[in-house]
């Protein structure tokens, strides 16, 4: 028995269409049907596939979980296609986690029929998920942008509101025009300077997801990556890097400068979570007992089942951080005399008529990492890159709020960038409980995690219109945001109601 990838309609119609497309935009894709693999999985590495998966689950669940496996490739074909889906199948059966389900059909990305996921498992896909073609082929009278505006907001959604998505190799090998893309799975392919055996080093062995790993080296055979931007541990938790010291550093098309290669990442966006491993050019991959255990581990980790810290590699980093305040002296910060004082369990607390607090030193690009506790009906903010003299108008606020379980928080909730941008999702605590708030600012990129979960992930050059929000609507702002200072004070807000802060931390970034 041989299993392939499944054949979407009209092929060679869409083969035909495709090559008139790169006489027409000079785009040059892969001269394979849309959606056929090369490759198959021959009965011999099927039973290597099935020899190799664990026997179990990391962490049981009461019913499989439904995964959606994305296998659709415009650019280069990776043999390897069906052996990932033949491989994450008999994984889900073998393991009792979940059931998968394979497709090419680009109407699965639409969100009537990913939400019945709860995962997307996107195996080696390469180029651009969606054509000219798509719209037309799917007896849809939209544009090509305006179905690739519904397919983009359909898995951004999806995984916000808390689905998985997990990435085999080149699926960062995909979707450049589609920078939101680039960002929820964590950088974009930049060549492959080794095909050949390397070494790994495990970055965290006692990380929930590395236990699987008995050392913290190992040497494996396989094409190995490297990554440019969106790629940063500003926003990734790096699991697993190529070690420079076993591997050799003397290929062609090696750009990065900084010894930062990494092999396997995990991150959160709204509720949702990201498992990618690069791991995956190479058949055998699919057939490593090791390797498998591993992809497991990471697809429950995505799906929800495992619990794993997934706080950025740079903020969890001890190295750089500046203590603004402990619980002792308030020498960092400028603020009105007997307006803010340290109570007495050791917190920032604002008293009545306060003002705003703000550090005496103004910060560019940095990690800003603190807790706070709101009270009852609290209304209060943290700024950033800000003017004292005119907050409001002249810099950044993340909302603090008390507006715990409230569905669909809007730009004036918990977690919001202040009129601009609402939050991802609801992370806020009850009143009276603390919160842990990491604010990351590099360059025009703003994330915002709170309690663990990535609420703000944006890009403030796309806010190019003063008074107005990317997606038309209106905001506050006199300016626009992108031409706002990149540089400023942090501070927090005196907005008449009782708020608290500790553990108040800056890192510095280039």
């Amino acid at each position: 028995m041989k299993v392939k990838l499944q054949r979407i309609p009209s092929a060679v119609r869409v083969a035909s269409r495709v090559r008139a497309l790169i006489v027409a935009t000079g785009v040059v894709f892969a001269m394979v049907p849309i959606g056929v693999a090369r490759g198959e999985v021959t009965a011999e590495q099927q039973e290597k596939i099935r020899a190799a998966m664990p026997d179990g689950p990391r962490v049981k669940v009461d019913k499989p979980r439904k995964l959606l496996v994305w296998s659709r490739s415009i650019g280069f074909q990776h043999s390897s296609i069906p052996h990932g889906a033949f491989a994450t199948k008999v994984m889900g059966e073998k393991t009792g986690a979940w059931e998968a389900t394979e497709t090419t059909d680009i109407k699965m990305l639409l969100p009537e029929n990913l939400s019945q996921f709860d995962g997307l498992v996107i195996n080696n896909t390469t180029g651009p998920w969606i054509t000219p073609l798509d719209a037309d082929m799917q007896g849809r009278n939209d544009t090509k942008e305006a179905y690739e505006k519904v397919l983009r907001r359909s898995v951004l959604d999806f995984v916000a509101a808390g689905g998985g998505l997990i990435g085999y190799h080149s699926s960062t090998d995909s979707n450049y025009h589609w920078e939101e893309f680039g960002r929820l799975i964590g950088g974009y392919f930049n060549a492959h300077p080794w095909h050949e055996e390397i070494g790994v080093v495990v970055n965290e062995p006692k990380h929930p997801l590395s236990e699987v790993y008995p050392a913290e080296k190992f040497r494996i055979t396989d094409e190995i990556y490297q990554f440019r931007d969106p790629y940063s541990r500003n926003a990734l938790r790096v699991l697993m890097t190529l070690d420079t010291q076993s591997t050799n550093m003397k290929k062609n098309d090696i750009h990065r400068t900084d010894s930062d290669f990494a092999i396997s990442w995990i991150r959160t966006y709204g509720k949702g979570r990201v498992f990618y491993g690069s791991l995956g050019h190479r058949e055998e991959i699919f057939w490593n007992p090791m390797i498998m255990r591993y992809y497991r581990d990471g697809i429950q980790y995505a799906l929800g089942d495992l619990e794993a810290d997934a706080l950025p590699s740079a903020v969890v980093n001890p190295e750089g951080y500046k203590a603004l305040f402990d619980g002792g002296k308030l020498d960092a910060w400028q603020f009105r005399e007997g307006g803010w004082s340290v109570d007495g369990e050791g917190s920032l607390a604002l008293g009545k008529g306060g003002g705003y607090i703000w550090t005496r030193e103004a910060y560019e690009n940095f990690i800003l990492d603190l807790e706070f506790k709101a009270a009852p009906q609290c209304n209060s903010g943290v700024f950033f890159r800000a003017s004292p003299g005119n907050p409001v108008q002249g810099g950044f606020e993340i909302q603090v709020m008390d507006t715990a379980g409230k569905e669909n928080p809007g730009k004036h909730d918990a977690g919001a960038l202040y009129d601009a941008s609402a939050p991802l999702a609801n992370a806020m605590k009850p009143a009276g409980e603390w919160n842990r708030m990491v604010v990351i600012c590099s360059g025009p990129l703003i994330q915002v995690i709170l309690n663990g979960m990535v609420i703000q992930d944006v890009n403030i050059d796309r806010w190019d219109t003063s008074g107005r929000n990317p997606d038309g609507g209106e905001n506050k702002f006199t300016a626009a945001l992108k031409d706002l200072p990149r540089k400023g004070h942090l501070g927090f807000q005196d907005h008449g109601t009782p708020v608290w802060y500790r553990n108040v931390r800056v890192k510095p970034l280039p």
